[in-house]
């Protein structure tokens, strides 16, 4: 219970008080101010998620899935192709959802992360259109590059660098484009 409160208070400041994310001369770098997920990196999702169901009373469990690299946009993990892998399990609330996810397998952020950070906080998620085109080469002109990006059928998404002295952003940004809507 004790590692579950500073998550809530943060996702509460989150929800009330974050805004986008700006260039130095205020341009918008994110279209909206709409977080899709925080997604937290966990040691066992199975117990976590137990936790997570009695203390938002959900009345049906969530699943767990894996997710792994797809043939068409594999994973990349600083750069380099890695067969990472993770159990996911999302949570839908009524104003957000809650990704958890237990890094399984080969080299991953979500491996590092827990490795070296332990459980918590990684990511917020925003969804954009044309990843590729705008959104990865603007963040790492200002200073958050690339650590791991890959995609589903369907999809595709990056995580940004925003835990860097110079990014001094406190927390990874993933960035998600949805193909099929």
């Amino acid at each position: 219970m004790k590692k579950i409160l500073p998550l809530l208070t943060l996702i509460v400041g989150i929800l009330f008080g974050f805004t986008c994310i700006q260039t130095e001369k205020g341009n918008k770098i994110l279209p909206e101010n709409k977080v899709l997920h925080v997604g937290i990196v966990v040691k066992d999702i199975e117990k976590s998620l137990d936790k997570w169901v009695i203390l938002l009373d959900l009345k049906k469990r969530p699943s767990v899935n894996i997710a792994a690299g797809h043939e068409e946009n594999p994973t990349h993990y600083r750069g380099k192709p890695s067969n990472a892998q993770a159990k996911l399990a999302f949570m839908d609330l009524d104003n957000l959802k809650i990704e958890l996810i237990e890094p399984v397998g080969a080299p991953s952020h979500w491996k590092e992360f827990l490795d070296t950070k332990g459980e918590g906080v990684h990511h917020l998620a925003f969804e954009v259109k044309g990843i590729g085109e705008h959104y990865i080469d603007t963040f790492e002109a200002i200073g958050h590059p690339t650590v791991q990006q890959g995609g589903w059928n369907g999809g595709e998404y990056s995580y940004m660098d925003g835990i860097t002295e110079e990014s001094s952003l406190a927390v990874m940004i993933e960035l998600i484009e949805n193909y099929k809507k």
